[in-house]
């Protein structure tokens, strides 16, 4: 044989070995790996000075779960000074639901949130297991009641 050919035979005879055990025939397709769920935070939300509250917004994204869904959210603002956790209720991710919008709004547990920077942790949990979360500076601008 020429020197050149061994490399390819070595890397030929490699790939048999590994399909043969994966289980797979020589050509035969390899799955996808199942999409995973996602959750996003939109760049402003709003501050009721006089409820002591602030409500977020966002996107979900199921991805393959399947299962009861919800979204906790913990707010920050000003470096802990005032800080609040709330739900947002999305109902369940099916085959017909796969993703949406979410909304919560968030009691502040001292203070109140004012209309500035602050972050989100917002975490999509479906049950039984599955849980996915993201940190996100988010912009409160004042709640403004329409009549």
């Amino acid at each position: 044989m020429h020197p050149v050919r061994q490399p390819v035979l070595a890397a030929g005879l490699t790939a048999l070995a590994t399909a043969a055990t994966l289980g797979l025939a020589p050509g035969a397709a390899v799955a996808a790996p199942a999409a995973s769920p996602s959750i996003s935070v939109n760049w402003f939300g709003t501050a009721d000075r006089q409820a002591h509250t602030a409500t977020v917004r966002g996107r979900f994204d199921c991805g393959a779960e399947r299962g009861l869904a919800y979204i906790e959210v913990h707010l920050d603002q000003r470096r802990g000074a005032v800080t609040g956790f709330g739900f947002g209720v999305i109902g369940a991710c099916t085959d017909e639901r796969t993703a949406g919008t979410w909304t919560a709004t968030i009691p502040a547990d001292q203070g109140r949130f004012r209309p500035g920077p602050a972050t989100v942790i917002a975490r999509l949990v479906i049950e039984p297991n599955s849980l996915t979360e993201t940190t996100e500076p988010v912009r409160l601008r004042p709640h403004c009641a329409r009549p």
